[in-house]
């Protein structure tokens, strides 16, 4: 029997606060969510597990539900797996759910949209039990302007002037856009058209604003660039109409400043329902 036929694939729900860790892909130079992930898994099986994230968050950023793709050795239960993981990562990273899934089950890969949630705490003084979970915007912000701002990001468009460019094929971005090709070999798109399926504000309470934004892939730091244009619209400090006329010049330098990670939480992953209810 080969090394292959020992392996069986798993998906995993994952959330994590983001605050102490330098982004989810792996770098050995600095602590990161894959690193813990996959060092713990490492330490359970004595053989390296490689990880498929459905996305690579920041640095600083958060996630309720990331779904990350990996073998295991098919003999493992999966309840005492979920434990052991817990144990080692807790409480920063919690394995929620872990399942069988399909051969051809791939977290990034296989998904068709990803939902993000950003936080803003719009108030005159911080609240120290949200520094790590908000930006706190002392400016008064206005709902509607925010809201009227939604419409022109929805649909699919070059959002070139809310990305970072995507680097050389030889400096991978974290957070930079990956497809398959024909033969399966990782190739990188170099096109910032996205399709944007969901995007809405709402006032949670007197003074916590949320951002929803669900797409089928998010270019580098879209979401938070995009949040600090909504914001600074919110404030007056801009026009509800300049979305659009930002989408249309694709100019990165006209947008308004890039939101801090720590407001960013990956909130869902989308799957084809024959995809997800296979294998598990």
């Amino acid at each position: 029997m080969t090394a292959s036929k020992l392996m069986r694939r798993v998906r995993m729900i994952v959330a994590y606060d983001g605050t102490p860790f330098h982004g989810f892909a792996i770098n050995p130079k600095v602590s990161t969510v894959a690193g813990s992930l996959g060092g713990s898994l490492q330490q359970i099986f004595q053989q390296p597990i490689p990880l498929v994230s459905a996305g690579r968050t920041d640095a600083g950023v958060h996630a309720k539900a990331q779904v990350v793709s990996c073998d295991v050795p098919a003999h493992c239960d999966l309840l005492t797996l979920r434990k052991q993981l817990n144990s080692l990562c807790g409480p920063e990273i919690i394995v929620k759910e872990i399942a069988w899934a399909s051969a051809d089950f791939h977290a990034r890969f296989s998904a068709i949209w990803r939902h993000y949630q950003y936080f803003v705490y719009n108030a005159d003084f911080p609240d120290p039990f949200k520094v790590s979970s908000a930006w706190h915007v002392i400016a008064p912000l206005n709902l509607h302007a925010m809201q009227l701002a939604c419409d022109p990001i929805i649909g699919t468009h070059d959002f070139s002037a809310f990305c970072r460019r995507p680097k050389p094929d030889n400096e991978p971005d974290l957070e930079g856009s990956e497809l398959q090709d024909a033969t399966g070999e990782i190739v990188r798109e170099k096109s910032l058209r996205r399709c944007v399926m969901q995007a809405s504000w709402k006032l949670m309470d007197d003074s916590v604003f949320r951002f929803d934004i669900r797409a089928n892939a998010f270019c580098h730091q879209m979401v938070r660039s995009l949040v600090g244009t909504f914001v600074e619209i919110g404030a007056r400090k801009r026009p509800s109409s300049d979305m659009m006329a930002l989408i249309r010049s694709g100019d990165r330098a006209e947008a308004s400043q890039l939101a801090p990670p720590q407001g960013l939480f990956l909130t869902e992953v989308g799957y084809p329902s024959e995809i997800t209810d296979r294998g598990v």
